[in-house]
């Protein structure tokens, strides 16, 4: 795939607008808005992030910045990559010069982020963190043991800053009415996990928290950090906001890092999160888009784009740290 023009001077609505310039004549645009069933639980989580309000206080404010750590790495801002692996829409924009992923991680590390891989294997996996970003590496729960200690070697011998499961795919991800699979995946009982999490020297991530008890047992079983997800509605129709979930589990684990994805798009949408508890937002359907609008240059134009959105939202709130970010000027839906 070729890319034409200036990417850095694209706004943010040209940047998705030239993606979907892509992606609407190869029929994929339903692609980018999934959902199980009815995707109600998809609309559900959009419409609460839509609900609740910002106050702005400026007075006495000062510029702000949007420097974070996650796992022990500087990162430019909080948002990152949420679990990325084979992308439905990117594969058939092919071919690439250069895998797609490969694209993404490139854009995160000159945007200055981090990078999550799902169900990709050790060469794949050497190849992205080739790419300088530092990675998250998100294990599928496979049926075959086995194969997941072999990633957990993986991440550990190519340098992953983190490992972990989404623990939602263990009964099968769904989008629309579509049978789910693969079939290769399989339950994962408690203490399995409390296994994989001493098998590996690296924090572990336990990924697909929809509730208060699913934190406290990730904290139970000896996982560093959690990702509060939905995975992007593809779980069971009518889940919970992952917003409105967000502080009752903050509350319960308050020692954990707590990373949180499924719908968000903008800087606001990730300033919300982040008042609400979150140390880092995951973003997933926003790569691809960008991906698909310009490869890596797309990538990164995406992220500051995002950055700057965060650091308006930031200066415009009075808040000069991301550490400082509180829920005292959100207003939640009654």
């Amino acid at each position: 795939m070729t890319v034409e023009g200036d990417v850095d001077s694209l706004r943010y609505n040209e940047l998705v607008e030239r993606a979907l310039g892509r992606i609407r004549p190869i029929g994929m645009e339903p692609y980018l808005d999934l959902g199980s069933e009815t995707r109600s639980g998809t609309r559900m989580n959009r419409e609460y992030m839509d609900s609740i309000s910002i106050e702005m206080r400026i007075l006495h404010s000062k510029p702000a910045s949007t420097a974070a750590k996650l796992f022990g790495r500087d990162l430019t801002a909080p948002i990152v990559a949420s679990a990325l692996c084979e992308s439905r829409i990117l594969k058939r924009l092919g071919p690439w010069t250069t895998p797609y992923l490969e694209q993404i991680a490139k854009g995160l590390a000159e945007a200055g982020s981090m990078m999550s891989t799902g169900d990709v294997q050790h060469d794949e996996l050497a190849r992205i963190v080739e790419q300088g970003a530092p990675v998250i590496h998100i294990v599928k729960p496979y049926a075959d043991e086995s194969r997941i200690h072999g990633h957990l070697e993986s991440a550990r011998s190519l340098g992953c800053v983190a490992i972990g499961m989404d623990i939602d795919a263990m009964y099968l991800e769904k989008a629309w009415d579509e049978v789910p699979g693969p079939a290769y995946l399989g339950y994962q009982s408690a203490e399995q996990i409390a296994r994989y999490v001493k098998a590996t020297p690296l924090p572990f991530v336990i990924k697909g928290v929809l509730s208060v008890q699913d934190a406290t047992a990730a904290r139970d079983l000896g996982a560093a950090a959690i990702v509060v997800s939905s995975h992007g509605g593809e779980t069971i129709d009518f889940t919970t906001p992952v917003l409105e979930l967000l502080p009752a589990i903050r509350k319960a684990v308050p020692e954990m890092t707590i990373l949180v994805d499924s719908g968000f798009r903008r800087g606001s949408d990730a300033f919300k999160a982040l008042a609400l508890g979150a140390d880092g937002v995951g973003l997933g359907t926003q790569l691809v888009v960008a991906c698909a609008a310009a490869g890596s240059d797309g990538v990164r134009r995406m992220m500051h784009l995002l950055q700057e959105e965060l650091e308006r939202v930031m200066c415009l709130t009075g808040f000069q740290s991301v550490s400082a970010v509180e829920p005292s000027v959100l207003h939640l839906p009654r």
